[in-house]
């Protein structure tokens, strides 16, 4: 599954930019690179919340969306060289929130999954009864 497709990238930018950014020749956008660059940002989107919530999500929130896209795009102005001011800044922000998500200080509203684990999932601990106690002890 992946958080945003060509019909969502086409919202962001007019179809002949998008073309300049993927096809090597001619007006229409090469679906084959737009599929590319989103499986890179899903990637990427996925490394960071593999920690926090069970993938892939149920349901691709709006906010799923949006970072999949600006990471997208990011991706696919860097086959150029050519990087407006603008993404750059979209693709760091998109970053520096999702290192806060990996974190834990920053959670995805709605993100239709649940979190990675609890603690019962990731350790249990158990031992044998204790040998010595405050009781056992005011004999010595």
């Amino acid at each position: 599954m992946t958080y945003c497709d060509l019909s969502d990238l086409l919202k962001m930018m007019p179809p002949a930019e998008l073309a300049e950014l993927t096809a090597e020749s001619g007006d229409e956008p090469d679906e084959t690179v737009v599929a590319e660059a989103i499986a890179k940002a899903d990637a990427e989107l996925d490394a960071y919340l593999a920690g926090r919530y069970r993938l892939p999500l149920t349901e691709t929130p709006p906010q799923v969306k949006s970072l999949s896209l600006d990471l997208a795009i990011y991706h696919l102005y860097s086959r150029r060289g050519v990087m407006p001011e603008v993404r750059r800044d979209r693709y760091r922000d998109a970053v520096a929130f999702l290192k806060e998500v990996a974190a834990g200080r920053a959670r995805l509203e709605g993100a239709g999954g649940e979190p990675a684990g609890t603690l019962k999932e990731v350790a249990e601990v158990k031992s044998t009864p204790r040998t010595f106690s405050r009781g056992s002890q005011e004999d010595w």
